[in-house]
């Protein structure tokens, strides 16, 4: 090689070292920004998952009720009165409300009501009377939908 090559040459490659050596230290500093940039971007999906997981349940059908029989110590009537809410915005279908009376805790009595549907957000009023021998001090109930 001449030195007129090697005075060209030699630079040249200087400057390809040094560039490549500063590229790699440039992404040597930038790595731990890089990693949690990363760190970030996995914590945001995180949440929006969690966030889809908590619209998807608020949308679901979310029914409660609030009844009361106010002739428990009747003994021969008992009017099973109140209201059913639907909180979520989807509709319930098919909601069946068992009814149980107690006396002394043990269960004597079940009668179960059914309604067919209940649009989401919504408040129905149930009443209905039933007529059965036995005085209760206790009604129980418990709600299923579809």
């Amino acid at each position: 090689m001449s030195n007129l090559n090697k005075e060209i040459v030699v630079p040249i490659l200087i400057v390809i070292v040094s560039a490549s050596l500063g590229f790699s230290f440039g992404y040597l500093t930038l790595e731990p920004q890089i990693q949690s940039l990363d760190a970030s971007l996995t914590s945001a999906q995180d949440q929006i998952g969690t966030l889809d997981a908590t619209l998807a349940s608020a949308q679901e059908s979310d029914v409660s009720a609030s009844l009361q029989d106010d002739r428990l110590t009747s003994y021969y009537e008992h009017r099973v009165s109140g209201i059913i809410i639907n909180f979520g915005t989807e509709s319930a279908e098919n909601i069946v409300i068992t009814a149980k009376w107690f006396k002394e805790g043990t269960s004597f009595h079940q009668e179960i009501i059914t309604v067919p549907s209940l649009e989401g957000r919504s408040i129905k009023e149930i009443d209905f009377t039933y007529s059965f021998e036995g005085r209760a001090d206790e009604l129980q109930y418990t709600i299923v939908w579809e």
